[in-house]
């Protein structure tokens, strides 16, 4: 008696229906179809798109495939629906001599006539395939256009999903993206946050220890601050999209969410975020003022604190800034801020008569300074389609190009939003008073503050100390020391 293998696939879009009743209801026809032409057989099934070459219980067949003189499917498209995989399945089955049966009838390959059918087959289920999946993006956009979660079928850590697709927050998840945002604020490094979650307990919905990789992604997640996004590809590129603001309740503000974009950016220049705990005030701001580069703190040899001397490498010839004592320039950078404290104590006392003008002034300064950024990425974006039309760059340079500038033109909208919601927060300025008060209290006691607490207290005003002795490090110790450089450059 000739064996047969009878193949059975789901596709994905399937699982949506009763899984078990589709594959008892072709397993059935198929195991009749083998009685029917007296065969033995092996059953092969599986959950798989068709467009997949990765699928476990096809490959196996495939690797027995000299076992067999039949196989048996549901239709052509079960097998493939991708056309040179499918050709490649045609000629192995060839190879074997192996005829394929469906309900609809037998397909003997070694007939030109069904070879030419069972092309044509393939073609035309790859061709289905693009218009289901073209199909689905268009209904996918649709639906989220109305605000439905629909870009997976799991709602993200922080939500879940109602009978309506729409996202409701979960509380027990929700503190811990309000966790991450807030030390985020803090600048806390990744790492670190990864610690603190994992020092609390706070795990992943399947109760795994979230990592750096997660806390990042979900720093940059649109959804946590109300957004729906979702786009349709063609060939890798982009060709539809979509984005809805307040489709659901947010866990953070979109403030809170664009001020942390704009931190994030920021940190792609410098080291500006805790990448360990602070022993020292001024940990993680001290940079060369000849070269650029960090300086780092370290303590001698009768345990006083200095910055060590600069060693690193410019062009060819090495910096040799010289290494200075660290409690002279702690005691200045402190001095500098505690003067801020009238600055601050002047813009509280405007918000409270609601004299906002210099505010004002500053924010719309920033909001022009911003526009003319945009304008500017803008018209080089068209500047780039003209040199492609004229041929002046390939392809793959002008999407590379055009991808970057489209990264620039969406951080310079984001920043544009957050400074329209502060132009927009001035009318409303319980929340800025607040601020402002428990600001000024903190100066007020700034000396007895642990380096840790001063430390990320102090980062809401700095960005960076350039620092130099303006002297080479070298042995003569007799030479009259030049006057130290400090610039504080605040945020």
């Amino acid at each position: 008696m000739a064996l047969a293998a009878i193949y059975l696939r789901l596709s994905r879009n399937e699982e949506q229906l009763d899984i078990d009743e589709i594959l008892t209801s072709h397993r059935n026809a198929l195991i009749k179809l083998a009685n029917q032409n007296k065969l033995t057989y092996d059953i092969y099934q599986e959950i798989s798109s068709g467009i997949s070459t990765e699928r476990t219980e096809l490959n196996l067949l495939l690797k027995k495939l000299e076992e067999y003189d039949y196989l048996l499917v549901m239709d052509i498209d079960r097998i493939s629906r991708d056309n040179a995989y499918a050709e490649q399945i045609k000629t192995m089955l060839i190879a074997e001599d192996i005829k394929i049966l469906t309900p609809q009838g037998a397909i003997d390959l070694t007939q030109e006539s069904n070879e030419m059918l069972f092309s044509f087959q393939a073609m035309l289920a790859n061709f289905e395939y693009k218009q289901i999946r073209k199909r689905l993006g268009r209904g996918r956009l649709a639906a989220a256009e109305q605000g439905r979660w629909v870009m997976s079928n799991k709602a993200p850590l922080g939500y879940s999903k109602d009978e309506n697709q729409k996202l409701i927050i979960v509380e027990e998840e929700a503190k811990i993206i309000r966790h991450i945002f807030q030390k985020t604020l803090e600048r806390v490094s990744a790492n670190e946050i990864a610690k603190q979650l994992d020092t609390l307990g706070w795990r992943s919905r399947s109760g795994k220890v979230l990592t750096t990789s997660h806390i990042c992604a979900a720093r940059k997640n649109v959804v946590y601050y109300g957004v729906v996004q979702a786009c349709r590809r063609v060939n890798g590129r982009v060709v539809d999209h979509v984005f809805v603001e307040e489709a659901h309740e947010p866990i953070v503000s979109k403030q809170t969410f664009l001020e942390v974009q704009k931190l994030l950016e920021e940190n792609k220049c410098g080291n500006h975020f805790h990448k360990k705990k602070a022993t020292r005030r001024l940990q993680n701001f001290l940079y060369c003022n000849c070269c650029r580069r960090k300086r780092y703190i370290q303590i001698d040899g009768s345990g006083t604190d200095f910055i060590k001397s600069c060693s690193y490498k410019i062009s060819n010839n090495t910096c040799k800034d010289r290494g200075h004592k660290y409690l002279p320039v702690e005691d200045y950078v402190i001095k500098k801020v505690i003067e801020k404290k009238t600055d601050f104590e002047k813009t509280l006392n405007k918000l409270k008569s609601l004299d906002t003008s210099d505010e004002e002034n500053k924010l719309n300064n920033q909001m022009n300074s911003l526009a003319k950024q945009l304008e500017k990425i803008e018209k080089r974006q068209r500047n780039l389609a003209i040199m492609r039309m004229d041929g002046e760059i390939s392809k793959s340079e002008f999407l590379k190009y055009s991808e970057e500038n489209e990264e620039q033109i969406k951080q310079v909208k984001q920043q544009i939003d957050l400074v329209k919601i502060q132009l927009e927060n001035l009318n409303n300025t319980e929340k800025e008073q607040e601020r402002l008060e428990k600001i000024i209290e903190l100066l007020g006691r700034i000396d007895t503050l642990v380096p840790e607490e001063c430390n990320t207290f102090l980062k809401r005003f700095i960005k960076k100390i350039w620092f130099s002795t303006n002297t080479t490090a070298d042995h003569n110790t007799k030479k009259e020391a030049a006057e130290v450089t400090i610039k504080i450059e605040w945020l």
